[in-house]
């Protein structure tokens, strides 16, 4: 599209009102439908203008299209993306009344729900660090997923709070969306690890650097690739994680949609409402905290960050997802680091190759018993004389017991 074909898209982005991922989701089903159509945004304007009952009734043969392989929500939502960009472009004469009654019922609330702690701490535990940092950002926050492409680190600054170093966050910084929300002081902790990572690999990180960022070869590191990473990616890799741990019930199985008992990201905003809710956090401080308009008071309700800070710390305990156990997680991935690395004689390089976190036991054994095995056949010794008090040591790494000594000590040898 030219710069003049676009005007009219230019026109609906710079509107007030909507969330700015909702107006770029507009966009995106816009464009489809231009392209389903062949025409321009301006041409669709003039064309629509002309005749409105012509698109009224092409409008709703392509409901129809779309209702077979699509949930209701996704249906309204095509109509609504249409009708915003049709009345900003001030295009008057359709019959929206008519168009509604091909819309399948949407429910006014939806059947999925919030994931419980303990199902957002399974999936936690096992998840990289960029998961890991997005799901305890989106939990502890409140965020919606489609602000995570516009954060940056200029949009994070520590508040400390009766001896807490939390993260006071800007969404949306410079657009009349923009509101603040806080993440935890788990969330902080573990973001600031990310960002760490991300320095010692090369990054340069700036307050203009994005939060999060698509993943990039550590060994040629480039600082020109660093690039936000796409809501798309993190959606998809989420969703496929659920899945891989069979975290969720299908509600819905067709052959062309799924719909699930939680959703892969948006839940993560429910479990923030119904534990700020839980936590006994006054409904308005909540509503501000995602974003909602709350109408008149937002022209009145101006409270300070001190007051704001003060509510949402009363949440603070029932929005951290890992305490003790995630430092324990922790403890675990270095512990077979420490047993790959000095008993296995695997490399730094070879062992940050592997998922640790997500490697059993039995795995990490196996790996030192064939290294080490393999390394002592190379050397010709096939015997060895060890203290009593480490053959079990040795036994578990494959060799076998031979025979004692009178000093308190044991032949043992390579299997042959």
């Amino acid at each position: 599209m030219n710069q003049s074909e676009e005007s009219s898209v230019a026109t609906l982005r710079a509107s007030g009102k909507l969330a700015h991922q909702t107006k770029e989701n507009y966009i995106l089903r816009i464009r489809a439908y231009l392209r389903r159509v062949g025409m321009s945004p301006d041409q669709f304007i003039q064309t629509v203008s002309r005749d409105p009952k012509a698109f009224e009734e092409d409008f709703v043969k392509f409901i129809a299209e779309v209702s077979g392989t699509s949930a209701s929500s996704t249906t309204a939502f095509w109509r609504d993306s249409l009708r915003r960009f049709l009345e900003i472009n001030r295009v008057k004469g359709i019959d929206w009344d008519y168009v509604n009654q091909f819309i399948p019922k949407v429910r006014k609330s939806g059947q999925d729900r919030a994931p419980t702690l303990d199902e957002i701490r399974k999936v936690v535990t096992v998840a990289d660090l960029r998961t890991k940092c997005l799901i305890l950002f989106l939990t502890s926050s409140g965020a919606r997923i489609g602000s995570i492409e516009y954060l940056h680190w200029r949009d994070i600054q520590e508040v400390e709070f009766e001896g807490w170093k939390l993260a006071r966050v800007t969404i949306y910084r410079g657009e009349p969306e923009e509101y603040d929300t806080f993440a935890s002081p788990e969330c902080y902790e573990y973001l600031l690890k990310y960002r760490e990572i991300r320095e010692k690999v090369g990054e340069i990180i700036t307050p203009a650097s994005p939060i999060f960022v698509r993943e990039v070869n550590k060994r040629r590191f480039d600082q020109i690739k660093v690039r936000p990473v796409g809501v798309r990616t993190l959606k998809n890799q989420m969703g496929e994680l659920l899945n891989q741990m069979k975290m969720r019930e299908k509600l819905t199985d067709t052959k062309n949609y799924r719909s699930y008992e939680w959703k892969q990201c948006h839940s993560f905003r429910k479990f923030f409402k119904t534990r700020m809710e839980m936590s006994g956090v006054k409904p308005i401080i909540t509503e501000m905290l995602m974003g909602h308009t709350i109408g008149v008071s937002g022209s009145y309700m101006k409270p300070t960050q001190d007051e704001m800070v003060s509510e949402y710390a009363k949440a603070v305990p029932n929005l951290t997802i890992l305490g003790e156990m995630g430092e324990k997680a922790d403890r675990n991935v270095e512990f077979k680091r420490g047993i790959l690395q000095k008993v296995g004689g695997y490399s730094k390089e070879e062992v940050d190759k592997l998922d640790l976190a997500n490697m059993e036991d039995a795995e990490i054994q196996k790996m030192v018993k064939e290294r080490f095995l393999g390394a002592m056949a190379n050397n010709g010794s096939r015997q060895r004389v060890v203290p009593i008090g480490e053959i079990e040591t040795y036994l578990t790494q494959g060799w076998e017991y031979v025979a004692a000594l009178p000093n308190e000590k044991a032949i043992l040898r390579l299997p042959i």
